[in-house]
C-alpha cells in the first residue's frame, strides 16, 4: 500500500509528463503571427480562473476538432466557443470540449431526471418514517 506521499509525488510526475507534452503540442501558440480566424484571450481573467501548478495560458484561441464521446461524430469547438468556457463560465484549461451540442443536451436531461428520481425516492422515504 502506497503512502499519501508516494501518491502525491506520482501525481506529481504525471503531471509534469503532461505539461511536457503540451508544451510540445502548444508550439501553435507560441508563433509570433496570429492565425486568421483566431480570437484574443484575456490573460488576467485566465489567471483569476486556473491556478494550476504549470499554467500554459495561450494568447489567442483557434478552432479545435474532436470527436463526441457518445455519437462518433466529428465536431468543432470553436475560437468564441472556447474563449466563453475559459473566460466567462471560468472552464480549466485542461478541460476540452467531448460532446456535440445534443448529445450534451440528452446528457443534462438523463442526469436531470435522475436527480428527480433520487429526489422523489427521498421525499417518500421521509413520509414513511
Amino acid at each position: 500500500m502506497k503512502s499519501n506521499k508516494q501518491k502525491r509525488k506520482e501525481i506529481k510526475e504525471k503531471r509534469l509528463k503532461k505539461a511536457q507534452k503540451l508544451s510540445k503540442v502548444i508550439d501553435v501558440y507560441s508563433s509570433r503571427k496570429i492565425p486568421e480566424g483566431a480570437v484574443l484571450a484575456n490573460k488576467e481573467v485566465l489567471v483569476l480562473y486556473n491556478n494550476s501548478p504549470f499554467p500554459v495560458y495561450p494568447r489567442f484561441y483557434i478552432d479545435k476538432l474532436f470527436i463526441c464521446k457518445d455519437c462518433y461524430s466529428h465536431e468543432i469547438w470553436t475560437a468564441k466557443q472556447q474563449k466563453w468556457w475559459y473566460e466567462i463560465a471560468g472552464g480549466r484549461l485542461e478541460q476540452i470540449a467531448i460532446r456535440c451540442r445534443s448529445c450534451r443536451k440528452k446528457e443534462t436531461e438523463r442526469k436531470n431526471s435522475a436527480r428527480k428520481i433520487h429526489l422523489d425516492g427521498i421525499a417518500k422515504s421521509h413520509k414513511e418514517v
